[in-house]
């Protein structure tokens, strides 16, 4: 009785079932990126305003976790991408700069609005492992901190974000899988610790997503590069911040805790197909180009509803300034100073305990 107490007291980010016990969760994530491209010049001066670019996806989170020791549990997460889309406005064709030998968008006449890449499905399935070698849950150990540790392997998925699948499978031309198309593996450490009616807590995560070979094709299907290697980027991910806790009823298992946090995420460089993230590419049977590493800052909110020990609501929102970019190396485009990431978050919890 008293571990089951004491782990509906946890800070959520470091909360597992007891053992025996589980919990189940479905989830919907606004995904969005947006602001202009920028093609630089010489000087800061010649830079110009190319396309105005937004990158929306629609996501589904289906996970489950297990207790198979006190302190230490067993989980599934399946991310179904229902639809994710790059979209243009006040964009231009590009054409061959024979000063700089490479593209250009200066002087070509605007294009109507049109959706650069599309796609969806599954990602993968990530299985793993969480385990609380200290924790605030065990009154005997007389740990001051919870620390939970997490390691885990995600399967290939269905198709992948970088290369069209096969038209016959997706009831339409031109349609993307989701992912990367390839394994993954993450491992992540968060601690967190009780203080009063407050819990601050840190997260670290650093995901590798493993290269894969595949054929890249054009819209119709036609196979414009055989056996390249993608490789797609690696992450960290950080996060510093407090849940706060308005209310809380340890007999019904009922709580109310907003959350204030600071994120950051590094993404490395990616060897991706050419005319994924740029529209009208010169040479878009060129195969893989190098797209430059990415940095994003900012923050978010959160709010966490456990309406009874069994059933919790949550709630919450990121935005992220998205440093310049360059997204292709043969061509000097790059994200504007304007780019914004924003992640959108609802889900509900069931907990069987």
């Amino acid at each position: 009785m008293l571990l089951l107490l004491a782990a509906a007291q946890a800070a959520t980010v470091t909360d597992l079932p007891p053992f025996l016990r589980g919990d189940l969760g479905v989830s919907y994530t606004f995904d969005r990126l947006q602001g202009s491209l920028v093609e630089r010049g010489a000087l800061p001066s010649d830079d110009q305003t190319v396309a105005q670019r937004q990158d929306n996806a629609h996501v589904l989170h289906y996970t489950l976790a297990f207790g198979v020791a006190p302190g230490a549990a067993v989980f599934v997460d399946a991310p179904h991408v229902v639809y994710r889309g790059i979209e243009l406005q006040e964009w231009s064709k590009m054409v061959y700069d024979p000063a700089t030998e490479t593209g250009t968008y200066y002087g070509t006449a605007p294009e109507e609005d049109s959706t650069l890449t599309k796609g969806g499905g599954l990602e993968g399935v990530w299985i793993g492992a969480r385990g609380t070698p200290f924790s605030e849950a065990f009154p005997k150990r007389h740990n001051r901190f919870t620390m939970m540790l997490e390691g885990a392997v995600r399967t290939p998925g269905t198709g992948s974000w970088f290369v069209v699948n096969d038209p016959s499978t997706t009831g339409g031309l031109g349609m993307h899988g989701a992912g990367s198309g390839g394994v993954g593996l993450r491992i992540g450490i968060v601690t967190s610790a009780r203080h009063g009616r407050h819990e601050p807590y840190l997260k670290l995560a650093y995901e590798d997503n493993l290269p894969v070979e595949v054929d890249i094709l054009a819209d119709d299907g036609t196979v414009l590069a055989a056996g390249a290697e993608i490789d797609p980027a690696n992450h960290v991910q950080a996060a510093v911040g407090a849940e706060f806790i308005a209310s809380e009823n340890t007999t019904s298992g009922a709580r109310t805790a907003f959350d204030l946090h600071l994120a950051a995420q590094w993404s490395s460089h990616q060897d991706v197909p050419t005319g994924l993230d740029l529209p009208a590419v010169l040479l878009p049977e060129a195969g893989l180009v190098q797209q430059a590493e990415s940095f994003e800052v900012g923050g978010g909110v959160g709010l966490d509803v456990r309406f009874m020990k069994y059933l919790s609501w949550q709630l919450g929102a990121d935005v992220r300034y998205h440093l310049p970019q360059r997204l292709e190396h043969p061509y000097p485009v790059y994200t504007g100073g304007d780019s914004i990431h924003v992640v959108a978050k609802t889900g509900l919890g069931i907990h069987l305990r």
